[in-house]
């Protein structure tokens, strides 16, 4: 099962509320707002294509400007 950190870049003031977005995915852990408009987040799925559809959904959330990888591995199911 992969699992990678993220890191979500949004517009100014609209952090709060993609945060709220982002937690609604299945399979999207959110650890928090920072400062500067950025969200930590968690995302795991079944396979890396998966993963990787989830990362895509989180982008088209209105008011993000990017989702950067921070870190990414496996787990043993």
């Amino acid at each position: 099962m992969p699992v990678s950190g993220i890191v979500l870049s949004c517009l100014e003031g609209r952090a709060d509320e993609v945060a709220e977005k982002a937690a609604l995915f299945d399979g999207v852990e959110v650890h928090g707002v920072l400062p500067d408009s950025q969200i930590i987040a968690v995302v795991e799925a079944d396979t890396v294509n998966a993963e990787v559809e989830l990362v895509e959904q989180l982008h088209k959330i209105d008011g993000v400007i990017s989702v950067r990888l921070a870190c990414h591995y496996f787990e043993e199911t």
